[in-house]
C-alpha cells in the first residue's frame, strides 16, 4: 500500500483527487460575487463570454488558453496541473504537469493495457465517424475515462489488482460506465448537434430521462390543447350559424316590406329568397314574374301567360303586343325601380353581413386568445414544475456517484502510483458541471430593479453571431413537437441568456404573421404545431411563453399599455385603448423584459414577380427579414422599455420607483432608434411643449459621440388637428421653414417658431449612414438614397402669438451649418463653424477641400427671385481651400445653400448639397434695389379686365403656347404646365396666390427650354381653392427697370369629391 506524502506529524491529509474533488464541490457552494474576475486577466466576466468555474475559477473564452504555450482551450481539451493542486491555471495536453510512475515505462502491464485501450478506441472512432468529428473526443471525461482504465478482461483485471485493498470498482462504477456508454455512442455513430455542448455519455443520458419526460407530459398537453381547439371550432361555427340565420330572417322582413310596398297599388306575389345566404333571386323567368308580380288583374286578365321559364320571352312579346306603350313603360320603369332598390338592400344586408361577421369573429378571437393563453400559462408551469422535479432526482444520483468515486481509487503494486486520479479528477469537474447546468430554485425571485444593465451582460449583438446563425438553419426546418424544437434549439447553449437568444431569433425570424396554412393541415403536423397562429388565438408572447418552459426557464406574461400605432404625444389612455401585453424571463435570477412582438416587425417589402428557384427566393427573403430585426427589444433595460410600455402592475415596470398613468403620458415619445444610437434629451423634455409668446420652442438630443459623425437628422413639422394633418404649408410657406434644425459637436438642437395659434407635431427622424452616402473615390458613384427612422416625436402648442413669425429663406431641407459637409464630403470648415452668422456688407467663408471639388453657390432670401442674387455670389480656389465670397445687397436674413460635386465628375452627375448657411445681415453701406417676386398690385381681387394678357404682352413678343384661355377649372388633377412663347434675352418671373392672400410660390417652377425661347411653368396646387399665377417679365438690357405684370391666370382647382365647398370665391365673382 502506497504511503501518501504530507501525512507526517501525525495528522491526515488529502490525496490530490481527494483535494481537487473537494475543491470543485466546494465552488458550488460559494458566492457569484467571487466567480466574476478572469483568473487569467483579472477583469470582470459576464455570463456570455464566461467558461468555469474551473477549480473554483472563472475565464473569458479568450483567456481559457494554456499557460506554457497559449493554446486556445475549450471544455473538451483542457487539463489541469496534476502534481499542485493549489495551481489553477489551465493546460493543453502537452504541457499539462503530470504525475509521474517511477520504474514504470509503456511495457508496464496497466500502461500497456491503457495504450491498447487508446488504439482501440481510435480505431472504432475511425469507422464509426468517417470524415465526422467525433461526438466526445478524446480529451471527454468518459475517454480519459477509458484510456487510463485497464482492460475488460478478467486476466488484466486480476494481474492488476492482485494485492490491492482499494475498494472494488465493477461495470457500475461511475466513470466505468462512462465508458461503457461513451464505447456504445461510438459504435452507434451518434452526434450531436452542430456546435451543441458535449457533455459526457452519462450526462447525456441522464438528460435525456428529462426530455422523455417531457414528451410524455406535451401529449397529454397537446389533448388537452386539443379539446379546447375543438370547442373554438364548434363556437366559431354555432356563432357563424346564428348570425347566418339572424341576418336570414332580417332578409325576409326587410324584404317582405319591399314587397307590400310595391303590391300596394300592383302587385300580390313576393319574390322568394334564393340560395341560404344568398340575398339574390336567380329563378328563371324573372322579368315575366315581377311583371306578372306588378301587374293589376285587369291587365293581367288581357292576356294569356305562360309561367314556364322557356317561354318568357314569349311572354314579352305577348305582352308587347298587348299594352299600350304607356302602360308597358309603366311597367318596365315600376320593374326597374323594385329592382333598384332590391339590389340596394342586397348591398344593404351583405354590407351588414360582412361587419357582423368581422365584430364576432373579433370578439371570438378575443375571448380564445384569453383561454389559449390561460392553458398555455398552465402547461407551462406544470411543464417547468416537471422539469424541476426530473433535475433534483438527476441531482441527487449524481451527487451520489460523486461521494462514491472520491472514494474509489486504484492503485498500481508496482510503482505504487494511483492509475485512477486522472479519470477522477475530470469526473468530478464534469459532474459538478452537470450539477451546475440543472440548478433549480425552490422559489421564484419577486420582480425588481436587475443587478445590471443589458450593456454589462452583452456589448455588442456580434457575440451571438454564431448562435443566430445556428438559430437561423434550425428556423428553416419545421418540427412535429415542441420538446425536438427546443432541444435543437437550446443545443448549444451554456446559459440562460444563451437559450433565452435562441428562443428570442427563433420567433423573430420565423415571420409568423407570413405563414401561409393550407386547411388541410393536420394537427400533428409540423405545422400543426403553430395551428394557434393560424387561428390566432396565439400570439408572439404565449409562444414565447411556451418555449421557454420547454427550456426551463421562467417567463411571466405581462399586460399594460404601449405607445403604440396610433398613440400621439399628449394623448390620454383610455381602459379599451393601446392595451399591449409583453414578458418578462427570468435571466441568471434576473428579471429581463422582453418584446418579441415588436422586435419582429417586418416592412413590407416589394415582390418579385421574376421566377427564381425556391432556395434562392427563401434566402433573399430572410436575409430581408434578419435586416428588420429590432434588437432594442431583447432584454431591454427598464428605464427605457418605460419609455413604450408601462406595466399594469407596478411592480413589473422593474424600475426602482414605478411611474403613474399620468407620469406615463408626459414622457416623451421615442422609438427604439434613439436607443440604438445612445441619444438622450438634454433638458428632460415632456410630450407634450408649450411655446413662449413669440411661438418659439427647443429640443435638445445628446448623441453617442462614436457615431455622431455617422448619423443623420431631419424632421417634420406638421398642424396636430385632424382636419388639417395633410396640410404641409401655412399661407404657401412649408411648415418646415419654422425649424431651424443644426448640430454642435455631440448634439443637435431644434428650433421652432409656429407661424400661428394652435398644435403641431415636431417629429424627429435619424438613421445611421455608411460610405455609400458620402462622397467616394469614384467621381461618378451617386450618394445613396437613405430611409430614415422616426426616433422622437413632440406635441407643440402654441396658445399666444403676439409677434408674426416669418419662414425661413427657402434652402434646401434638413439641417443648417456645416457639419453635413464633414459628414458627406469631408469637407472641413475653416472659418464660419456654426449655421449662423451675422454679419455686414459682406463675407467670406473657407473650406479645406479633401479633393477637387465643383462647387454650385445659391444665396435666398424671402420675396427675392434667386437668379437676381446670383451676382452677389463668387468662389475661388487656391490649393485644397475653397473661398466664397458673398456681397450682400440689402440688409435683411439670408440663407446660402452650397452644393458640390467632383471635378473629375460627369457633366449629368448631379451635384449633392453640402450643407447650408443663415446669414442675418445688419447693415450695408451701398444697398442694391431688387425686384420683389411680388409687386405691390399683384393681387386675387382682379376685376374682369386684368385676366389674360396686359398691353405689354405683345410688346415683349410673348404668346400662350397652350393655355390660351386665362381661366382654367381643374377637377381630376391637382399639376398644370403653362407654356409661353418668349424671346430668348427675355427674364421672366411669376408670383402664385391662393386666396384669400396665401403666397404658394414655393409651389411653381420655372424651366427655360429651346435655347430659353420656351418658358414652361410646372404648378403643383397643394388643397382645393383660387389661385393667381401673375407672370412679369422685363429684357436682361433694362437692368434698372423693374419687372412688368404681362399675363394673369385664374385657377380653380375643385377636386370631384367637392372637398372645396359652394362658397363663391373673390376670383369668380359675377
Amino acid at each position: 500500500m502506497a504511503t501518501t506524502e504530507g501525512s507526517s506529524n501525525g495528522q491526515h491529509s488529502l490525496s490530490p483527487s481527494e483535494q481537487r474533488g473537494k475543491s470543485r464541490l466546494a465552488s458550488l457552494f460559494e458566492s457569484p460575487s467571487n466567480l466574476q474576475k478572469c483568473h487569467r486577466c483579472e477583469a470582470t466576466v459576464y455570463q456570455a463570454e464566461k467558461i468555469g468555474p474551473v477549480k473554483g475559477v472563472v475565464f473569458h473564452k479568450q483567456c481559457f488558453r494554456c499557460n506554457q504555450c497559449g493554446q486556445h482551450l475549450t471544455l473538451k481539451n483542457y487539463t489541469t496541473n496534476q502534481v499542485d493542486v493549489s495551481d489553477k491555471n489551465v493546460y493543453c495536453q502537452v504541457h499539462a504537469p503530470k504525475t509521474v510512475a517511477k520504474g514504470l515505462g509503456n511495457e508496464a502491464i496497466g500502461i500497456r493495457g491503457a495504450l491498447a485501450q487508446q488504439k482501440m478506441q481510435s480505431d472504432l472512432g475511425k469507422k464509426g465517424n468517417i470524415g465526422q468529428a467525433p461526438l466526445i473526443d478524446a480529451q471527454s471525461l468518459a475517454i480519459k475515462g477509458a484510456l487510463h482504465a485497464p482492460k475488460a478482461g478478467g486476466r488484466v483485471n486480476e494481474q492488476i489488482h492482485q494485492g490491492a485493498t482499494a475498494g472494488h470498482i465493477d461495470a457500475n462504477a461511475l466513470h466505468i460506465r462512462g465508458a461503457l456508454n461513451t464505447q456504445a455512442q461510438y459504435q452507434k455513430g451518434g452526434k450531436m448537434p452542430h456546435g451543441a455542448h458535449q457533455y459526457p455519455a452519462y450526462v447525456i443520458e441522464k438528460k435525456g430521462k428529462i426530455i422523455e419526460a417531457q414528451k410524455v407530459l406535451e401529449e397529454r398537453q397537446r389533448l388537452e390543447e386539443d379539446a379546447l381547439y375543438k370547442t373554438f371550432r364548434a363556437e366559431r361555427e354555432d356563432e357563424k350559424r346564428k348570425l347566418s340565420q339572424e341576418l336570414d330572417q332580417e332578409w325576409e322582413i326587410k324584404l317582405k316590406d319591399l314587397t307590400e310596398k310595391f303590391e300596394k297599388e300592383f302587385g300580390k306575389k313576393a319574390p322568394k329568397k334564393g340560395k341560404e345566404g344568398d340575398f339574390k333571386e336567380n329563378k328563371p323567368g324573372v322579368f315575366s314574374e315581377h311583371l306578372e308580380r306588378t301587374m293589376s288583374p285587369d291587365e293581367l286578365a288581357r292576356i294569356s301567360v305562360n309561367k314556364s321559364a322557356d317561354k318568357s320571352v314569349a311572354f314579352t312579346d305577348d305582352l308587347e303586343k298587348t299594352l299600350s306603350p304607356d302602360e308597358l313603360a309603366r311597367v318596365s320603369h315600376l320593374t326597374m325601380q323594385f329592382e333598384q332598390q332590391k339590389k340596394e338592400l342586397e348591398n344593404s344586408m351583405t354590407a351588414k353581413r360582412d361587419n357582423k361577421k368581422k365584430y364576432m369573429t373579433l370578439k371570438l378571437v378575443q375571448k380564445e386568445q384569453q383561454l389559449a393563453g390561460d392553458l398555455v400559462a398552465k402547461h407551462s408551469q406544470e411543464m417547468l414544475e416537471l422539469i424541476a422535479i426530473k433535475q433534483k432526482e438527476i441531482k441527487q444520483e449524481l451527487q451520489q456517484e460523486i461521494e462514491m468515486a472520491k472514494q474509489e481509487s486504484v492503485t498500481l503494486e508496482n510503482g505504487q502510483v494511483n492509475g485512477g486520479e486522472v479519470a477522477m479528477d475530470d469526473l468530478i469537474m464534469q459532474a459538478e458541471e452537470a450539477l451546475k447546468a440543472m440548478s433549480t430554485m425552490d422559489e421564484l425571485p419577486p420582480p425588481r430593479p436587475a443587478a445590471c444593465k443589458k450593456r454589462e451582460l452583452y456589448e455588442d449583438p456580434s457575440v451571438f453571431t454564431d448562435l443566430d446563425e445556428y438559430v437561423f438553419k434550425i428556423a428553416d426546418s419545421e418540427h412535429s413537437t415542441w420538446t425536438d424544437l427546443v432541444q435543437q434549439l437550446t443545443a448549444p447553449c451554456l446559459s440562460d441568456l444563451e437559450k433565452v437568444r435562441a428562443i428570442f431569433r427563433w420567433i423573430t425570424v420565423k415571420d409568423l404573421n407570413v405563414i401561409e396554412f393550407d386547411e388541410t393541415v393536420v394537427e400533428d403536423t409540423p405545422l400543426g404545431l403553430l395551428r394557434g397562429i393560424k387561428y390566432g388565438t396565439e400570439t408572439y408572447h404565449v409562444l414565447f411563453m411556451r418555449l421557454c418552459s420547454y427550456a426551463g426557464l421562467h417567463c411571466v406574461e405581462i399586460k399594460g399599455k404601449s405607445k403604440s400605432v396610433g398613440y400621439e404625444p399628449g394623448m390620454k389612455f383610455r381602459d379599451d385603448m393601446f392595451n399591449n401585453t409583453w414578458n418578462a424571463v427570468l435571466v441568471d435570477r434576473q428579471w429581463r423584459l422582453v418584446q418579441c412582438n415588436w422586435g419582429a416587425r417586418h416592412l413590407v417589402l416589394n415582390k418579385d414577380n421574376e421566377a427564381a428557384p425556391a432556395v434562392e427566393k427563401s434566402e433573399k427573403r430572410r436575409d430581408k427579414i434578419r435586416y428588420q430585426y429590432d434588437e432594442h427589444y431583447f432584454l431591454t433595460d427598464p428605464e427605457e422599455f418605460i419609455m413604450e410600455f408601462m406595466a399594469d402592475d407596478p411592480d413589473w415596470q422593474l424600475l426602482p420607483t414605478p411611474i403613474t398613468i399620468k407620469e406615463f403620458e408626459e414622457l416623451p415619445f421615442v422609438r427604439s432608434v434613439f436607443f440604438h444610437f445612445g441619444m438622450n434629451f438634454l433638458d428632460n423634455p415632456k410630450s407634450v411643449i408649450y411655446t413662449n409668446t413669440r411661438g418659439g420652442a427647443e429640443v435638445k438630443i445628446r448623441v453617442s459621440a462614436d457615431i455622431v459623425r455617422d448619423v443623420v437628422f431631419h424632421y417634420q413639422l406638421r398642424f396636430a388637428q385632424k382636419e388639417k394633418k395633410h396640410e404641409t404649408d401655412y399661407k404657401g410657406a412649408k411648415l418646415d421653414r419654422f425649424v431651424f434644425q443644426s448640430m454642435m459637436n455631440d448634439h443637435v438642437i431644434y428650433s421652432v417658431h409656429v407661424p400661428t395659434t394652435g398644435d403641431y407635431f415636431l417629429e424627429i427622424f435619424a438613421n445611421k449612414i455608411d460610405d455609400s452616402h458620402k462622397i467616394g473615390e469614384d467621381p461618378n458613384a451617386p450618394m445613396m438614397p437613405f430611409r430614415l427612422k422616426c426616433a422622437c416625436k413632440f406635441r407643440v402648442v402654441c396658445e399666444t402669438l403676439t409677434n408674426k413669425m416669418h419662414p425661413l429663406p427657402n434652402c434646401a431641407a434638413g439641417e443648417w451649418g456645416p457639419e453635413k459637409s464633414v459628414r458627406h464630403f469631408n469637407l472641413i470648415p475653416l472659418t464660419h463653424k456654426s449655421g449662423v452668422v451675422t454679419t455686414s456688407d459682406s463675407m467670406e467663408m473657407q473650406f479645406r477641400m479633401p479633393r477637387k471639388l465643383h462647387f454650385v453657390t445659391k444665396l435666398r432670401m424671402n420675396g427675392i427671385d434667386d437668379h437676381f442674387l446670383d451676382r452677389f455670389v463668387k468662389q475661388s480656389i487656391s490649393g485644397d481651400v475653397v473661398t466664397l465670397s458673398v456681397q450682400f445687397p440689402q440688409t435683411g436674413q439670408f440663407g446660402l445653400d452650397i452644393y458640390a460635386r467632383p471635378v473629375e465628375a460627369s457633366d449629368n452627375h448631379t451635384l449633392a448639397h453640402a450643407c447650408k448657411y443663415l446669414i442675418n445681415v445688419d447693415k450695408v453701406s451701398n444697398p442694391v434695389e431688387l425686384e420683389l417676386t411680388r409687386p405691390e398690385n399683384a393681387s386675387t381681387h382682379m376685376s374682369k379686365e386684368k385676366w389674360g394678357p396686359t398691353s405689354l404682352f405683345d410688346k415683349f413678343g410673348m404668346k400662350c403656347i397652350n393655355y390660351r384661355d386665362p381661366k382654367i377649372k381643374l377637377n381630376s388633377t391637382n399639376q398644370i404646365v403653362v407654356e409661353f412663347s418668349v424671346p430668348e434675352t427675355l427674364q421672366v418671373s411669376y408670383h402664385f396666390l391662393r386666396e384669400p392672400d396665401e403666397d404658394h410660390r414655393d409651389n411653381v417652377t420655372i424651366v427655360r427650354e429651346d435655347s430659353n425661347k420656351i418658358a414652361k411653368f410646372f404648378i403643383n396646387m397643394i388643397r382645393p381653392g383660387n389661385y393667381l399665377l401673375a407672370v412679369y417679365a422685363k429684357f436682361e438690357s433694362d437692368p434698372g427697370k423693374k419687372m412688368a405684370n404681362v399675363y394673369n391666370y385664374m385657377i380653380k382647382y375643385a377636386p370631384d369629391d367637392g372637398s372645396l365647398g359652394k362658397k363663391k370665391s373673390g376670383l369668380f365673382r359675377k
